[in-house]
């Protein structure tokens, strides 16, 4: 199992990178490793991440969680699964 992750400065939002990132990621780790399970996070308020995550065929827990991506305290979160 492995997480994976896309962050993008503002202006490269809504522009397509995140969901081909994600699914180039996916793709290789199946393709190429022995992974079995990719797991991705979202702010939980983040519904492009969400979307970018859904058309690469993740589906989520809807499980809202704790997630420290380096801020003053961690942030509400769900945790994804392919």
């Amino acid at each position: 199992m492995v997480s994976i992750g896309v962050c993008l400065r503002e202006q490269y939002w809504k522009s397509g990178i995140g969901t081909e990132a994600a699914k180039l990621m996916a793709d290789y780790l199946f393709e190429e490793t022995d992974i079995e399970i990719i797991t991705a996070s979202t702010m939980s308020d983040n519904k492009a991440a969400a979307r970018s995550l859904e058309k690469n065929g993740f589906i989520t827990s809807y499980t809202v969680h704790k997630e420290d991506w380096g801020y003053d305290e961690p942030t509400e979160a769900y945790r994804w699964f392919l």
